[in-house]
């Protein structure tokens, strides 16, 4: 097979095919700190096995003719950024792959290496073995010989199966040169995705030593700070019952269990919070009391954040870091603890309204568009569908607007009127006609969007621009399904923009800190940073037309922070403040 598999990428105009694996040791908060490295070309025939100190020069050739293959790339990306060696410039990462092939589907036995393995009826190690050599590799060393020869005999293990894992997968990913071609570019990313890691975001460490040090009497002032005006919690506790008077004593609505009691997930608190504003500190301090461990934070010796992006790792291909290791994960208040240092700034950069600019594009819609294009979709939307006049504004009609805008974002996520009514306050009767008239406006989106949700209730698959993919299985829950359809192709092609202009940004030398969902996190003196944010915005721009099509280019805002500031989101200033009094009366208390 391997004959075959050489005859394949040959004839692909490569002259080396290399397997590649490092091990490396990284502590929470460190880069990698390679171990070892075995690579195996499938075209020569060649060995590499490489220990300590036999890593301080690239051995490899990386020109456009050589193609490197792993598992998970970022990770091998990581140490070649550590190491200081060039770059390769075609990756294929076969985990990239094996998630796109497998997007929607029950694989059973999850989408690490060994999963992807047993998915292909493959040999392996076992989870155990891997386990132990894993747990004796982060053991940081020092090893004997013995070990070190166990270790770089289980590297070689996994570039031995990651032979054998491409010659299963090779059929589907070089089926054509258009496939092929989008597996290369999914390499690319997750090539500029192990820079970023390496990379992090700058913290505060004193402050956040502080805060951490401080927290549990700084949550007990937060308690006593927000809860006067909702009477829930006692002894530090949040009691049910509690709140439940307090809805009926303000008639606020809230959904119930099955069982009948009230829904208190994190997610349930968000939605009430937004259409009913006055319980969103309530909603604020639960999340900083219940969600928030400081010591989690995944942070270097340097005060940088760094974290395992999970690159691919939704089901829209978006990135999932870890909700609690990384600094945008808990709440929003927490991000003030971003600070770039001394001579440093920071600009972070996000896609204006890029779901919208999504829908329009390519949906064809060119009502949808053209409402995108004016600059405010929510009074275009307005203005289209009758209900403001023709030179309407913000301030002339704001309540109008926001009405508009509830139904132009809760229609991307698949709301119906029942919850664009709650979320935004509107009545459900208002809800009902606004999306009528939205129907009526935009109806070349919706027969887009209908025919999505279709197909894809049928068992078909549905694919980006550049190939990701998702499967729902024949027969899958058409309400809450329909829902995710309908919002699949916005974040999907949200995170190829996203993808492209990281990659642009970090091949182009900038330094990407993080991405953000729709935004980029960027460094560079202060003297730099303007024309920096610029360029970056540039390559956010180059990478949405690639992605929406020519002349279609999403918009990008750009918010500055300079050192001494600190990173500010407005969702958080209140709750940031607050716990900012409270540590300065603590640390006062404790001088004294």
């Amino acid at each position: 097979m391997l004959g075959d598999l050489a005859d394949i990428f040959t004839g692909l105009g490569y002259r080396r095919v290399w397997c590649v694996d490092f091990e490396f040791v990284a502590p929470s908060g460190h880069p990698p700190r390679p171990i070892c490295m075995v690579a195996k070309c499938i075209l020569t025939g060649e060995t590499m096995r490489l220990w300590g100190d036999q890593l301080a020069h690239c051995p490899f050739d990386v020109a456009d003719d050589v193609l490197f293959v792993a598992y998970y790339a970022s990770a091998e990306s990581s140490c070649f950024n550590v190491l200081g060696w060039p770059h390769p410039r075609r990756i294929l990462d076969l985990f990239t792959e094996f998630r796109c092939l497998t997007n929607g589907v029950d694989t059973r036995h999850g989408n690490g290496l060994i999963g992807a393995l047993l998915h292909y009826s493959l040999p392996t190690i076992g989870g155990e073995a891997k386990d132990d050599m894993r747990a004796l590799i982060m053991g940081g060393g020092p090893w004997s010989d013995t070990e070190r020869e166990q270790i770089i005999a289980y590297c070689e293990s996994d570039v031995d199966a990651l032979q054998r894992l491409l010659e299963a997968m090779s059929p589907a990913i070089v089926a054509s040169p258009r496939r092929f071609g989008q597996a290369l570019l999914r390499g690319r990313y997750m090539a500029a995705a192990g820079v970023v890691e390496n990379h992090g975001v700058p913290l505060d460490v004193e402050l956040l030593e502080q805060l951490t040090r401080n927290w549990a009497t700084i949550k007990l002032g937060l308690i006593e700070a927000v809860d006067g005006d909702f009477g829930v919690y006692e002894n530090g506790r949040f009691v049910q019952a509690r709140f439940e008077g307090y809805l009926a004593r303000n008639r606020i609505p809230w959904p119930r269990l099955a069982s009948g009691a009230l829904a208190l997930d994190d997610e349930t608190f968000r939605k009430q919070a937004r259409a009913y504003p006055i319980i969103a500190p309530l909603c604020e301090l639960r999340q900083a009391l219940g969600q928030l461990r400081l010591n989690k934070l995944s942070v270097g010796p340097d005060g940088r954040n760094r974290i395992l992006l999970s690159a691919f790792g939704a089901r829209t291909g978006r990135n999932q870091p870890s909700t609690s290791r990384f600094i945008f994960g808990p709440s929003v208040w927490l991000r003030s603890l971003i600070r770039p240092a001394r001579g440093q700034a920071l600009a972070y950069v996000d896609w204006s309204s890029q779901e919208i600019a999504i829908a329009g594009a390519l949906s064809g819609d060119e009502a949808l568009w053209q409402a995108y294009d004016s600059g405010d979709p929510y009074i275009a939307f307005a203005k289209q569908a009758g209900l403001v006049p023709p030179d309407a504004t913000k301030a002339s009609h704001g309540d109008v607007r926001q009405a508009c805008k509830s139904i132009v974002l809760g229609v991307n996520y698949g709301m119906g009127p029942e919850s664009i009514a709650a979320q935004s306050g509107i009545h459900i009767d208002r809800a009902r006609e606004l999306l009528r008239l939205h129907r009526e406006t935009y109806r070349g989106f919706w027969n887009w969007a209908d025919e999505k949700v279709d197909r894809a209730l049928l068992g078909l698959p549905l694919e980006t621009v550049f190939g990701w993919r998702i499967q729902y299985p024949p027969g899958c829950n058409v309400a809450v399904n329909s829902r995710s359809i309908l919002n699949w192709p916005m974040q999907s092609h949200g995170a190829e923009m996203m993808r492209l202009g990281l990659a642009m940004g970090i091949e182009a030398g900038l330094k990407v800190c993080a991405p953000i969902h729709d935004a980029l996190l960027l460094e560079a003196p202060i003297d730099e940073i303007e024309d920096q944010a610029a360029r970056l915005a540039e390559f956010m721009g180059d990478a949405s037309e690639l992605v929406l099509g020519p002349g279609k280019r999403c918009r990008s805002d750009i918010k500055i922070i300079r050192h001494p500031d600190r990173f500010d989101d407005e969702r958080g200033t209140v709750m940031f403040k607050r716990v900012m009094s409270l540590l300065e009366a603590v640390e006062a208390g404790c001088d004294r």
